[in-house]
């Protein structure tokens, strides 16, 4: 159940009254919305209600309320409400109350109301023009068989102070006054000066007429004498007043205001409800003016105060109550106890329990406060009226519960101070254990210790405190162990504890034998039965564990990844792994891995021309491969690091004067840098085309220079000096056993100074989010106390390539759509140790520093690269390409336009409507980040997410985002963020939710367009979405609660239940007993569950409307379709996982499968696209579409020239220009050699028309010009009648003309709207 706060009606009544928003207190506490904060000190309580806080005297405003009729059954869906004005401040309140469905019944004499939401937004508000704010707030009865709802409204004063002194001041009136006795000196001689209550009375009379007697509101002429001493000659003087009152001047008089005369009581015409709130206001200062100004007048209406009727309305006129003296000193008194039980003073016994029982059901945290409160209230009373509060409270304290004063006394009672943080859980056990042995009952003792572990949240302490140790989970928090934690250190915690407590023997014991048969551990049971340990055959646990496998309940497809990756890592361990895997497929009696042993290695005969290339794992990396075999199969992005030399950057003074990448310049250490890895690239993917085997192996280096950026390099570097990331397990064989690695835990959160430089892309995707977590057996753990180890990453920060934005050059851009932008970054955590210890401890050398050749160094820097945030990875890669490469184009901004910014990166415009306008910001982005943390969808609601309306906070008001597509990249790519954080076991976990990916998707519903009426489509859909959402809720309420499967079920067994307590009357032994009810409570119940299950097939029928309209909503658009092309997969969980590739081949129709070194063809779709019904399966991270009309000239994904390689005993055939051997080759003739190739010309893509133009062809795509030629998939071939100069003049007019052509369409779409730039 969600936790709101409650307070019944008489105490919501009061608070209402109490409430003054135009004079909030020092706190900024609501004491309508918010949780008023436990009660301590009242010298350190803060201040709920301001000291000038208008003493509200409310009266009501007849015109404006509908009570409900007396006998009204409860239910009926008719709103009712009471509005009233205060007679001091003239803040207007309004009250009203409705029941949602026909079948509502309060079960109490009084409704527990509990706040549900506010609405402080203006756009509903018909006052504003008048310069008048409205607050709502809504509030429902928490019983679950009521449907009253009750909202309040907060309207400010009409009658500003100008406006009220220019109708009361002395001098002003006399002013006029005085100038229309010399204007018409014979028609006023004689006439006497008005009084400022004369003015107001005559305009009130003017407004009332308007409003009720139409026969009487007529045109006042101009020189009409009441008018003309009022209100000036002409009405000049009050000219604003009377226009903004909706009086109209005409020629020689003036026309009073013209309501709605057919809108009957209580008003809802928005005219008529402003001039009667005109009017009461007047009749407010007539009531204040002093009492020489009454005489004469004649008496008005009397008022009618508002809180009777409030009491009536919310049916609290005639709850039972108690009088009683109260002893108690007000000092004392200054305890807010009644109002945090949400309840009066006046209230009887019955009641106040009522409240209190209320209180704990709707907030169960506080529970222990709300305990103390009814203590205290019970000790107030008298001793009669006090009994039964008392009897409850001992009662309560009898069982599980206590108030928050007893829990110093449970500390106290063990001798400890609760105020010392640094108390552990052990150190409570030790102290009660202690206790125990001079304590003959230990009932007092282990309940006051369940206490205090029920007040620490910690299970370990309440376990002790009931002495159980009767399931594996009570097993392992007695021993402090985790679940994979191995037999031997088991048994090492069981004689710690054993040796510490002896009183703890059999406790243990347990704790060990229950653990023992979960495991069906040999060796615990071995332990059990000698006490001694003896080295036995490897059990599962130390099988998983050597598979550095921290989950035991991953799939078979998970362990064999395991075991794939740990074999490629360690070679000469491979025959342990081999054990270790047959251990663990006989005890889950898997076919699959025993298979997997028994048959051979080797791949079925294949032509490899015909056939991609592996790539090798050289140690966790994994998605490093992964990454490297889509970048490959991308064709521009291919030729250009083919033909790198043709595109590199020159390092002169004037060509680096114009680079700019990111808003910033680029150092040329950083371009040498980039340019070594693209040199690196270049020779990894010319050996993918000619090697003549099925796999090759990346270079170290390259690898380096992918995973670690350029600012970080210099801080692994000194991390891996330090010591290894990785501690030992031991030995097998001679070899290290090393521990697993897991994600990243949270790291310290460092702020972004505003004028700070753009920032590395590297480095911005260090927020925490979904990419963090899923990295391939990698961790780092925070060692928050070693400062020399933390990562000092502040200087030399790159940039994410192309941060674009609209007249606001402060914002960053967060290189992706959906992303949470903020003002910090978390640095890159620094490397210790796991936080569970090892069976074996590591061994001293392990720690010490030695010396490093460069393998060594670049090998353990490639491993700490392998941990860095895979979004980390693909941004530094992007970044790195840009840097090596010269610019193609700038933008308007001199940023610089290359193959990179033409294949991968889109625009958004993202839109914020505020009061003052619309405001916008153009961004770049990279990819498209959406989340499935709330359940599985589709990939078009998944999207949805990223550019859907939501409600942000803006210069301290709620406005509404959304976003839409200015520029489509060729290349898509979508980051499905699964990474959540769990707030109560305070840890992160893996979202395995389905996402149900589509072939082919249409990208016209999210351009920024309104041809084909976008806009109004899209807004229409967020409105059905919210409905749907509302929907859902509500159905959840009937049918998918935690205490019964389907209300209308519940009520199906309540009847049972009665007629069978009914039945009891008819055995004579048993009629004394019977329950006697009215037959009618049968009849009742049954009509009640008709209406619950008529309620639930109208929602469900109208869910299937709503999804059924939001799925057909854009199906008509088709213009911009796009394919899906590669699908990176993630297998494990948030500790541990594999990744791997799907990539598709269009021309052969496959789909296939990259996995490492192996690349296997995907027989069945279902593989990819359809759920698993597994409890861990493998879920897409990482998704590209590619554009469906340039998927031929964008990607290729098999690109092979084999060599034939001569025979040895044959001489080699000289040639003209020396070869090259290629990196990775041996230059005895084993591998192939290749020479230069001359440059392939650019891709083929042409800058399509804009998608408003024509609708046929792709649009939103700002890529470079086009070119005829004939090329292969390597950019080698002829080119015929190809253009291949562009001046820069020409690109910077298209530019222009480009962008007041967006310009333009922005001015036109929003002309009637002032704007307002970011």
């Amino acid at each position: 159940m969600a936790i709101s706060l409650g307070k019944t009606t008489p105490r919501f009544i009061q608070d209402a009254l109490s409430f003054d928003p135009a004079n909030p207190p020092t706190s900024s506490f609501n004491l309508l919305t918010q949780f008023p904060p436990p009660f301590h000190d009242p010298d350190d309580y803060p201040e709920l209600i301001s000291p000038k806080a208008c003493p509200h005297q409310y009266i009501t405003k007849a015109n404006q309320t509908e009570l409900p009729p007396k006998g009204l059954k409860t239910g009926l869906r008719t709103p009712y409400k009471v509005s009233a004005m205060c007679l001091i401040c003239r803040y207007h309140l309004e009250i009203k109350m409705v029941y949602t469905t026909e079948a509502s019944h309060c079960p109490s004499q009084l409704h527990h109301i509990v706040f549900s939401h506010s609405d402080g937004r203006q756009v509903s508000n018909p006052f504003w023009e008048k310069g008048q704010r409205l607050e709502t707030h809504y509030f429902r009865c928490s019983y679950s068989t009521c449907a009253a709802v009750i909202s309040l409204k907060l309207l400010s004063p009409v009658l500003t102070p100008h406006w009220v002194n220019i109708l009361t001041n002395k001098e002003l009136l006399k002013a006029r006054t005085d100038e229309a006795m010399e204007t018409y000196p014979e028609r006023l001689e004689g006439h006497s000066r008005p009084s400022p209550i004369t003015v107001l009375s005559n305009l009130r009379t003017y407004i009332d007429n308007a409003l009720h007697d139409s026969q009487r509101s007529k045109s006042i002429s101009m020189s009409n004498k009441r008018f003309v001493v009022c209100f000036g000659v002409d009405g000049r003087p009050c000219h604003e007043l009377l226009e903004f009152l909706e009086f109209h001047a005409k020629e020689d008089s003036w026309d009073p205001p013209c309501p709605d005369a057919s809108d009957h009581v209580p008003y809802g015409n928005p005219l008529n409800i402003f001039l009667d709130n005109v009017s009461n206001e007047l009749s407010a200062f007539i009531y204040r003016r002093p009492a020489h100004e009454k005489e004469g007048q004649p008496s008005g209406t009397l008022l009618d105060p508002a809180i009777s009727k409030f009491n009536q309305l919310l049916g609290s006129s005639n709850y039972d109550r108690a009088f009683f003296q109260n002893p108690v000193n007000m000092e004392t008194r200054r305890a807010p106890y009644y109002e945090d039980l949400g309840a009066t003073e006046d209230m009887s016994t019955d009641l106040i329990i009522e409240a209190y029982n209320r209180q704990i059901e709707t907030d169960p945290r506080r529970g222990p406060y709300y305990l103390r409160c009814l203590r205290h209230i019970g000790e107030w009373r008298s001793a009669s009226d006090g009994v039964k509060i008392n009897d409850l409270v001992a009662l309560e304290c009898s069982g599980s519960r206590y108030a928050d004063d007893d829990i110093p006394r449970a500390y106290k009672y063990f001798q400890l101070d609760y105020r010392n943080r640094n108390l552990t859980d052990d150190d409570i056990i030790g102290s009660f254990f202690a206790r125990l042995r001079d304590t003959a009952n230990d009932t007092e003792t282990r309940r006051q210790l369940w206490r205090i572990g029920d007040s620490r949240g910690s299970e370990k302490i309440k376990s002790v405190a009931e002495e159980r140790v009767s399931t594996v989970e009570q097993a392992l928090v007695y021993l402090g162990v985790e679940s994979d934690t191995s037999d031997d250190f088991i048994v090492s915690m069981y004689a710690a504890k054993v040796n510490d407590q002896p009183a703890t023997k059999e406790l243990a014991r347990k704790a060990v034998a229950l653990i023992a048969e979960a495991r069906n551990s040999d060796s615990l049971k071995y332990f059990l039965n000698t006490g001694e340990t003896a080295a036995a055959e490897m059990d599962v646990g130390e099988a998983f564990r050597l598979l550095q496998i921290p989950d035991r309940t991953v799939d078979d497809a998970a362990i064999l990844a395991a075991f794939s990756v740990c074999c490629s890592e360690a070679p000469g361990q491979i025959e342990a792994y081999r054990r270790a895997l047959d251990v663990i497929g006989r005890d889950k009696g898997s076919a699959m891995i025993s298979s997997t042993l028994g048959q051979s290695a080797t791949l079925a005969n294949r032509v490899l021309k015909e056939w991609p290339v592996g790539l090798q794992n050289i140690g966790n990396t994994c998605y490093l491969n992964s990454l490297l075999q889509f970048y490959f199969t991308v064709t521009p992005f291919r030729k250009m690091v083919i033909h790198f030399d043709d595109y590199k950057m020159p390092l002169d003074e004037r060509s680096l004067d114009r680079k700019k990448i990111g808003s910033r310049k680029v150092s040329v250490a950083e371009i040498e840098r980039s340019q070594k890895f693209l040199v690196e690239l270049q020779s990894l993917f010319k050996n993918m085309i000619t090697s003549p085997t099925s796999s090759v192996m990346p270079e170290q280096e390259l690898a380096r220079l992918t995973l670690i950026s350029s600012s970080n390099e210099a801080a692994i570097r000194r991390k891996s000096l330090i010591s290894s990331s990785r501690p030992s397990l031991g030995e097998i064989n001679g070899m290290p056993v090393l521990g697993p690695l897991g994600p990243p835990t949270a790291a310290t959160t460092t702020e972004v100074p505003k004028n700070a430089a753009a920032v590395d892309a590297s480095d911005k995707t260090l927020e925490r989010s979904d990419a963090d977590s899923d990295i391939t057996l990698v961790s780092l753990t925070t060692q928050g106390d070693n400062e020399e180890s933390q990562t000092n990453n502040k200087e030399n920060i790159e940039p994410t390539p192309q941060e674009t934005t609209v007249e606001m050059k402060e914002v960053n851009d967060s290189n992706g759509v959906g992303a949470g932008t903020g003002d910090s970054i978390q640095e890159l955590a620094p490397i210790g140790p796991p936080n569970r210890p090892p069976p074996i401890p590591p061994r001293p050398t392990s720690l010490r520093p030695a010396p490093l050749d460069y393998q060594q160094q670049l090998r353990e820097e490639v491993e700490l690269g392998a941990q860095q945030d895979v979004t980390e990875v693909i941004n530094n890669v992007l970044f790195q390409t840009q840097c090596a490469v010269k610019p193609i184009r700038f933008d308007q901004d001199g940023e610089q336009l290359d193959v990179v910014t033409d294949l991968f990166y889109g625009k958004t415009v993202s839109y914020i409507t505020a009061e003052n306008g619309v405001r916008s910001k153009e961004e770049s982005w990279s990819d498209i980040k959406v989340d499935v943390a709330s359940g599985s969808k589709d990939i078009y609601s998944a999207i949805d997410g990223a550019f859907d309306v939501q409600k942000v906070e803006v210069d301290g008001a709620e406005v509404e985002q959304y976003g839409a597509i200015s520029k489509l990249p060729p290349v898509l790519q979508i980051q499905v963020q699964r990474v959540q954080f769990d707030q109560v076991r305070k840890s992160s976990f893996k979202s395995t939710h389905h996402l149900e990916l589509k072939e082919t998707i249409y990208l016209d519903r999210y351009m920024d367009s309104n041809k084909h009426n976008l806009d109004e489509r899209r807004r229409e859909c967020w409105r059905w979405k919210d409905e749907l959402r509302k929907l859902r809720a509500r159905k959840a309420e009937l049918i998918d609660t935690e205490s019964w499967a389907c209300l209308p079920d519940v009520f199906t067994e309540t009847k049972a239940y009665i007629q069978s307590l009914m039945a009891i009357e008819d055995e004579p032994d048993m009629a004394d007993e019977a329950l006697k009810l009215d037959d009618g409570i049968l009849s009742r119940l049954t009509a009640v569950e008709e209406m619950a299950r008529d309620e639930i097939k109208c929602l469900e029928a109208r869910e299937r409307d709503l999804v059924a309209l939001l799925d057909s909503q854009f199906t008509d658009l088709c213009h911009l379709p796009y394919r899906l092309y590669a699908v990176f997969v993630h297998h494990g969980s948030v500790e541990f996982g594999h990744y791997y590739i799907y990539i598709f081949d269009y021309d052969k129709n496959i789909w296939r499968k990259y996995n490492d070194s192996e690349v296997t063809e995907v027989h069945s779709k279902s593989e990819i696209f359809e759920s698993k019904n597994l409890t861990n399966p493998p879920t897409p991270y990482f998704l590209v579409y590619v554009n469906e009309h340039m998927k031929d000239r964008l990607v290729k994904p098999v690109n092979r020239e084999i060599e034939e390689v001569s025979p040895p005993e044959a001489p080699p055939i000289p040639v003209q220009a020396p070869s090259t051997v290629l990196r990775g080759q041996q230059a005895n003739g084993s591998g192939p050699s290749q020479t230069s190739t001359p440059p392939g010309g650019d891709t083929e893509m042409e800058d399509p028309p804009a998608y408003n133009e024509i609708e046929n062809v792709p649009a939103g795509m700002d890529i470079a010009n086009g070119k005829n030629g004939t090329v292969d998939g390597n950019g080698n071939g002829k080119r015929t009648a190809i253009n291949t100069t562009s001046t820069p003049v020409t690109n910077a007019a298209a530019a222009t003309t480009a962008a007041t052509t967006l310009k333009g369409k922005w001015n036109k779409k929003f002309a009637n709207i002032p704007s307002v730039s970011w």
